[in-house]
């Protein structure tokens, strides 16, 4: 038994006996326990500088390769059940601490001396690290990600000085600190390089509120942001993008109302272009069985291929109560989509939408990725011989995609998806020969695999042999 073992089985005990003292805490006093309980949360903060450090040990091990991915996040997130993100923030915050320092390539004694000095600031760093929780951690590398290129010198620097002020700062004032320091430090070069905020452009989808709306970010350029406010400041005038028909001496919206439907008339406009491109099909695909319809109401929620559930009202919003609708018949045995073959390497859109139908979400096993985010792959792959039809096609998230061992021969621990005759279903097959589906929420909940669980449900008596072939609307 090594001593990590050791002391984690100790860190074990001592937790379940900690957490049977407070089966009941009616009966705890506050003032005997609060200063223990205040030394256990410090200790806590101690874990995450033991995450970063076991991070660096999965990237150095290559650890991906254990578990048939090509990168160590998907070790983190499969062995220790932790989220994408929170893999992404254990493995930055291991760079930033444990990998080698990247040293400056003029050549000279001055580059020596920097190098130097950066390899003392991350010494500086994992010494206040002890004492930073991980939330403070992932404040300090999201505000440092902002460093322009040229300003990466400075960033073991920053890193350094943060963790020491992170001890004394709350999350909104460390935040601000670090900002402030970042933006010193690209102020200087902001000026000489042009394409310095091109390098930062980015378009950030954040999670849902609680109202139902969510929050996009946009960064923008100088150029993106001048054609941006010009084309939304369209919009502000009084009864813009409202019916002449339902217009009113004073336009009830407020100015950032006004910009907001201006900048949607322009994603239709472009989406009405896309439609034409796409023979009709639309760019959000709302899939639904006619038992779906039959038991709807104003509050029924309706699965889509970004992965965002919508109810009637937003289907309306849409422009969807306009549309005509794509009938999709599906196998009644398998619920394999008939006729949808193809010569050419690409899938065609009636294919992806096919697919997302019977899956709904990526295939891969455990994989909660929206379709609108996938890649046709081709179960038995084209350029050996594999066919561009449904019965030879599965939705892959790009990440998972990349996993996939065309080979099919357990290569580098990789496996590969395949093809059930049975179910009608793709599934995986990893290295050692194991068979796994995709059992997650919004895959149980494709239209196909709904249509399964009526058929289930109403199945007839035992040598009952009439099986009736089920319908799949697809509202594009």
């Amino acid at each position: 038994m090594n001593d990590v073992t050791k002391l984690v089985d100790q860190v074990i005990n001592g937790l379940d006996q900690l957490r049977t003292l407070f089966d009941d805490p009616s009966s705890l006093r506050l003032s005997a326990i609060a200063e223990d309980i205040v030394r256990l949360e410090h200790a806590i903060d101690k874990k995450a500088y033991i995450d970063a450090a076991f991070a660096q040990v999965c990237a150095i091990a290559d650890a991906g390769k254990l578990v048939g991915a090509n990168y160590p996040d998907a070790y983190l997130m499969e062995k220790l059940g932790i989220s994408r993100g929170e893999a992404y923030n254990r493995l930055a915050r291991a760079k930033a601490m444990f990998a080698p320092v990247t040293e400056p390539d003029r050549g000279g004694l001055l580059d020596v001396e920097e190098a130097e000095r950066r390899r003392k600031d991350q010494v500086q760093a994992r010494r206040h690290a002890d004492a930073v929780p991980a939330a403070k951690q992932d404040i300090i590398r999201r505000e440092t990600d902002r460093l322009l290129k040229a300003a990466e010198g400075e960033h073991m620097s920053i890193y350094a000085h943060a963790m020491e002020e992170a001890k004394t700062r709350d999350e909104q004032d460390l935040r601000l600190t670090v900002k402030r320091l970042v933006d010193k430090a690209n102020r200087p070069h902001a000026k000489k390089n042009p394409n310095a905020g091109f390098e930062k452009r980015e378009a950030t989808l954040g999670r849902e509120n609680s109202d139902g709306t969510y929050y996009v970010r946009l960064d923008m350029t100088a150029g993106d942001y001048a054609l941006y406010k010009a084309l939304t400041d369209k919009g502000l005038a009084p009864n813009s993008n409202i019916p002449p028909d339902r217009q009113q001496d004073r336009d009830p919206r407020t100015r950032g109302q006004r910009r907001y439907d201006q900048f949607m008339a322009i994603m239709r406009q472009y989406e009405h272009g896309e439609q034409t491109t796409n023979g009709g099909a639309a760019s959000v695909v709302v899939s639904v069985t006619l038992d779906d319809l039959a038991d709807a109401d104003a509050t029924t929620l309706f699965q889509t291929n970004v992965g965002v559930e919508l109810d009637a009202f937003e289907l309306v919003r849409l422009g969807m109560d306009g549309t005509s609708d794509f009938l999709l018949t599906v196998d009644g045995i398998t619920g394999v989509p008939l006729h949808l073959g193809r010569s050419k390497r690409l899938a065609s859109v009636g294919q992806r939408i096919a697919m997302f139908a019977i899956q709904g979400v990526c295939s891969w096993a455990g994989c909660t990725t929206a379709m609108s985010e996938c890649e046709a792959h081709h179960i038995i792959s084209w350029l050996r011989h594999g066919g561009t039809d449904i019965t030879n096609l599965t939705g892959l998230c790009p990440t998972h995609h990349r996993c996939n061992n065309d080979h099919r021969d357990g290569s580098f621990n990789k496996g590969y998806m395949d093809y059930d005759p049975n179910t009608g279903t793709a599934v995986l097959v990893k290295a050692d020969g194991t068979r796994q589906t995709n059992t997650s929420d919004p895959a149980m909940h494709s239209a196909v695999n709904r249509i399964r669980k009526r058929r289930a449900m109403r199945a007839g008596p035992p040598g009952t042999t009439h099986r009736p072939v089920p319908r799949v609307i697809l509202r594009p």
